[in-house]
């Protein structure tokens, strides 16, 4: 009987710590001040706070759309305002009077299609640029609205602005009287707001939001892992856009009158310090940014007659609390919340005399030296054993990819071949006709002194760099041999080719096991209105991909930090979550470079470990830039050495070590310097 009763407890508290109970009571608050105005015939609250928490939930919407842009991809935009005038001159034109025949709901899905059609327009044009240079021209885009709307007479009525006679559906259809129609209607302003935000939550929660927090924090990794760069930007900037021409079309019809004055370039300043004040992710945040912004004066003020003859107090007001949220907070009010509430949790505890380690060890790495390594090899080929019992999902060839002909296949052994590769910057030959094959199931090290152009050759592998010259071709899982050259950035992580980066490329903003559940972007299937109503197919989606995630996890020795944050973690740590993004993605080339650097002796005994587990336990073939020779020498099967772009030699650890070529290039001789500056200008 306890113990049901435990479940219960534990069932209905997790209920109640889930954002949407926090929604859902936001909602319940809204609908209860309503109808206390309703029965008390608007003595309280009165009509002018009933309308300035419309005109917050009105503006709280802007800004959960907002989010996505700022919060999640990482964009300013400027023109914010001139997609909520488009909503609300668009409602105004087609529910004038001469035109009461068509249906409000089809109004709004036309403003809703046509802003989209919309927001492909300008963002094609404006999501190829970034930083300061978006805002001002996404500005010059609200500019071109405003002008609209105060001259475009015949539609939205110029400096006079646009009016509609009677409220959408409640007075037009139903005959409900003008009060009434507006009360009805602030009720669906609560469920609106409700119900966007928990769908933007679901969207947050889900791959398209991860995919946009990575883009974010690391283009190079988000492209790596199969995100498309300007795919994920449009989007985030349609969804903008879109919940900003939704909120027009509620702000007309609530508010039955517009002005081109109410869509300048403070209302787009507004609602980023809406979202800049309440955390750019919080969306209960971004509704008490839109109160502070938008509804104190109505709400709180309105009969100080003092404050309604100097507003200006309270734009100084409202512009002294943003300058202290950004120095202080820059995470808004959600990160200054979270503060106090860690410092009150370790007063607790320190009350208590219970201190809690406020970061996790590793588990088996923690012991260093004493670590034994075999015994962790062992364990990790049982792990390997269910980690292969998963399966992947079917690759496709990567849009655009040429097939090549029989005739010029790579023989069965070879996974990866350079013919003549050259990438030249300017006047300076980065790869200079570079040739050489990697086997299939092999670790093939590619060596050189600093600037041979080791991983210029891993950017034009994985098409980061459009080279130059030559062909580079690829054996697929199905055995078909792919021209890389054709191929996308994002694409390749779909044939099977996955990579690190020489500088660790982790997403901050996600614990570790969602750098894990990013690799595995490009398996996933769900559509973006599934991923908003959170179907069954997503959930069952995304517990097949934690699971595996969790698998990969034990396998890398990972399962102490794992829902940690990569930001402050040891460098050895990093590298292996790069790791095992690579046994995520199901990678059957993985492309390492400069794994060992930056660790210790004992890290980098623990990663030579791990190289050779992965390559044992799933059969990839691993092709590795390092120059740690020891690790080179001691995993490689084959080598290449580089220098200046040219090829030294290639064969085994041991022909490499002894040849004299090579040897010069790295130890150096007059002779060979002398010739390596003539082949570096020629």
């Amino acid at each position: 009987m306890q113990m049901i009763e435990n479940k219960n407890f534990s069932r209905r508290k997790s209920v109640l710590q889930h954002p949407f109970s926090a929604f859902l009571l936001l909602g319940l608050f809204l609908s209860i001040l309503q109808i206390i105005a309703i029965v008390t015939d608007g003595e309280w609250p009165r009509t002018s706070v009933i309308n300035g928490f419309a005109t917050v939930m009105i503006y709280a919407i802007v800004g959960y759309g907002f989010s996505f842009l700022l919060g999640y991809a990482g964009l300013a935009s400027l023109g914010t305002a001139g997609f909520v005038g488009f909503g609300a001159y668009f409602t105004a034109y087609f529910l004038q009077a001469n035109m009461p025949y068509i249906p409000y709901v089809v109004i709004m899905i036309a403003a809703l299609v046509l802003s989209i059609l919309l927001g492909l327009a300008v963002g094609f044009i404006s999501l190829r640029i970034e930083g300061i240079f978006l805002a001002i021209v996404t500005l010059g885009i609200s500019e071109v609205f405003y002008q609209l709307f105060n001259s475009w007479m015949p539609v939205t009525g110029g400096p006079n602005g646009a009016r509609i006679s009677e409220y959408p559906v409640f007075q037009s259809l139903l005959s409900m009287s003008p009060a009434d129609s507006k009360r009805a209607f602030y009720f669906v302003l609560v469920v609106v707001n409700v119900l966007l935000m928990m769908l933007t939550y679901n969207l947050g929660k889900s791959r398209t939001g991860r995919a946009m927090l990575a883009m974010k924090n690391s283009s190079s990794a988000a492209q790596a892992m199969g995100i498309s760069l300007l795919k994920y930007r449009l989007l985030a900037f349609l969804l903008s856009t879109a919940y900003a021409v939704l909120a027009g079309v509620l702000f007309m019809s609530y508010n039955r009158n517009t002005l081109p004055g109410n869509y300048n370039i403070m209302l787009s300043l507004n609602i980023l310090a809406v979202v800049l004040i309440g955390g750019s992710r919080s969306l209960l945040g971004t509704f008490v940014g839109s109160f502070i912004v938008f509804g104190i004066t109505p709400i709180l003020f309105q009969n100080i007659s003092f404050l309604n003859e100097n507003a200006w107090i309270i734009n100084v007001i409202i512009g002294i609390i943003i300058i202290l949220i950004v120095m202080f907070y820059p995470g808004g009010l959600v990160q200054l919340f979270g503060s106090l509430k860690a410092q009150v949790l370790k007063l607790f505890r320190q009350r208590r005399g219970n201190p809690q380690q406020e970061t996790a060890e590793p588990a088996e790495e923690s012991n260093g030296e004493k670590a034994n390594l075999e015994s962790i090899s062992a364990i990790r080929a049982q792990i390997a054993q269910e980690l292969n019992s998963f399966g992947q999902q079917a690759r496709n060839t990567g849009p655009g990819a040429t097939r090549v002909a029989a005739a010029d296949a790579l023989p069965s052994d070879v996974i990866l071949r350079l013919e003549n590769l050259s990438m030249i910057f300017g006047g300076l030959k980065a790869v200079d006709n570079l040739t050489f094959d990697v086997k299939q199931r092999e670790i093939f090290g590619l060596i050189g002194p600093n600037g041979a152009g080791k991983t210029t050759v891993f950017n034009c592998i994985t098409q980061f760099y459009k080279p130059t010259g030559g062909n580079i071709l690829y054996r697929t899982e199905d055995g078909q041999v792919i021209r890389l050259n054709d191929c996308q950035v994002h694409d390749i992580i779909s044939l099977g080719i996955v990579r690190t980066f020489q500088n660790v490329e982790v997403i901050g903003e996600l614990s570790i096991l969602e750098n894990l559940l990013i690799a595995a972007h490009a398996q996933c299937r769900t559509g973006l209105l599934k991923q908003a109503f959170n179907t069954r197919s997503v959930r069952l989606e995304e517990k097949h991909l934690r699971e595996h995630a969790e698998k990969v996890i034990d396998y890398c020795g990972l399962t102490a930090v794992k829902d940690l944050h990569p930001v402050g973690q040891p460098y050895g740590v990093l590298k292996r979550v790069e790791l095992a993004r690579t046994l995520m993605a199901g990678a059957k080339l993985i492309i390492l470079d400069e794994p060992a650097a930056g660790l210790n002796e004992q890290e980098t005994m623990e990663l030579t470990q791990l190289i050779h587990d992965i390559q044992r336990d799933f059969g990839v073939t691993i092709f590795l830039v390092e120059h740690d020779m020891g690790l080179v020498m001691n995993i490689c099967d084959h080598i290449c050495a580089i220098s200046f772009g040219k090829k030294l030699a290639y064969g085994t650890p041991r022909e490499i070590q002894n040849d004299r070529v090579v040897q010069e290039a790295y130890l150096g001789t007059r002779e060979y310097s002398e010739e390596a500056q003539d082949v570096q200008h020629a």
